[in-house]
């Protein structure tokens, strides 16, 4: 077995989560509940050794003011796997944060009650996306069902797969990229002007842990919006989409002249043969839809924008837009600067009422990457708890559910609150 080197060298998406870290908490999570219990120390066995068998994982975030970089931990500092007492115990460990600067890039959490198992799987953001996050599940649970029969398995590590945004743009034609970066240009005009967009209030005042909420369209809800969507050329992330914009301009009090704007992602393994990175990172794109001060006159009217929209975006290299307009920048620019500016262009873009909205579409779960010898009841991603007063959701799909995900921070945005904007949701939704 080729030998782990105890430094790795950082990655243009490793640098970019510095930024984003900022006004996001870097974790991503994966909740999966089961019928029946799972082997609590095969599965203690399995995270460990998935320490090793992607490196990254094994390591703590070094910033170093000029070029930050991966550190393997010893043994005895990488503690990966707990058990949650109770609902109270495993609760806090949801909330909790990552320390990917002395941690290693995962932890997991099993509770185990009367109603059957609950397994939690955090990971860094620093070190991965929700992509990533889905292929770490995947190597997780099919080293714990290895263990099943071979108690002496041990995975090799994967040491030569790309981290790199070079393996998505070495498959891009050159002639892509002038019409790219003109994307790009275009797309950051939009973004700032006007300046002022629109959000929903939050109170003032500090905030404490977050705590996550989650909605679940059940499968029947799901099909038939799937089957509205398709008779208007839309997708179901169109009409998620639709029906976000609508519940933001009725929960926040819209004036009618601030911009509606929206982040959210595209993950760029779309453009990757086996739709798979070669190694663990961060490999997604932001795209932002704007409406600008026309929101539609109804449901139906605010989904055809939406979906022309995104028609059009697919069509033109969707998601590469930062990866070719905005990364060559990070890479001839010095760390230390860059960490000192984004916080003052946060602070500027908030103060002047631009603020970040976002709903991030996490894809679906494949039910055989999180299979532990047996098959969740119900599995979805947790989106990244965003500071206030930035806001955001993320949405991810299983066995045909579709859960809607928020991370908040009481008391500057309650849980009342939220379930009301869930329902204002709901309420646009035409199913």
């Amino acid at each position: 077995m080729e030998k782990i080197p105890r430094v790795i060298q950082s990655q243009t998406g490793d640098r970019v989560m510095c930024f984003i870290a900022t006004y996001v908490e870097p974790i991503i999570q994966l909740e999966m509940e089961f019928d029946q219990p799972l082997d609590a120390e095969r599965l203690s066995q399995a995270v460990d050794l998935t320490l090793d068998a992607e490196p990254v994982l094994g390591c703590r975030f070094v910033v170093h003011v000029k070029k930050p970089y991966w550190e393997r931990l010893e043994s005895d500092q990488r503690k990966s796997f707990f058990r949650a007492d109770n609902e109270s115990d495993y609760e806090a460990f949801k909330s909790a944060s990552i320390d990917y600067q002395q941690e290693p890039q995962i932890k997991a959490c099993l509770w185990s009650s009367s109603e059957g198992d609950k397994l939690l799987l955090k990971v860094s953001h620093m070190a991965s996306d929700a992509g990533g996050t889905k292929e770490i599940a995947a190597r997780v649970s099919s080293i714990y069902n290895r263990l099943e029969h071979d108690a002496r398995f041990r995975p090799e590590p994967n040491l030569k797969g790309s981290r790199s945004f070079w393996q998505i743009l070495r498959r891009i034609p050159w002639y892509a990229f002038p019409r790219i970066y003109l994307n790009y240009l275009i797309e950051n005009w939009t973004n700032f002007v006007p300046l002022p967009t629109h959000s929903i209030s939050f109170a003032n005042g500090p905030v404490n842990s977050p705590i996550f909420v989650q909605h679940v369209f059940e499968a029947d809800q799901v099909s038939a919006l799937a089957n509205y969507g398709r008779l208007r050329n839309a997708t179901l992330n169109d009409l998620m989409v639709a029906a976000f914009f609508r519940a933001m301009a009725s929960a926040g009090n819209w004036d009618g002249k601030k911009q509606l704007r929206l982040a959210t992602t595209a993950d760029l393994r779309r453009y990757l043969p086996l739709k798979r990175a070669e190694g663990i990172c961060n490999i997604s794109g932001f795209e932002f839809i704007n409406l600008g001060t026309d929101l539609g006159d109804n449901f139906e009217s605010t989904l055809a924008k939406i979906s022309e929209k995104m028609r059009r975006r697919k069509a033109n290299w969707i998601g590469l837009n930062g990866m070719v307009g905005a990364a060559p920048l990070l890479r001839f620019t010095p760390f230390d600067f860059q960490i000192k500016l984004m916080p003052r262009i946060i602070r500027y873009c908030t103060d002047k009422g631009h603020r970040l909205i976002a709903l991030t579409n996490m894809g679906p779960i494949s039910p055989k990457d999180v299979t532990f010898g047996i098959k969740p009841k119900q599995a979805c991603l947790l989106t990244p708890p965003i500071f206030p007063p930035q806001f955001g959701a993320g949405l991810t799909g299983y066995e045909g559910t579709l859960t809607l995900s928020f991370g908040i921070y009481p008391p500057t945005f309650d849980k009342n609150s939220l379930e009301r904007f869930i329902n204002t949701i709901n309420s646009e939704l035409p199913l």
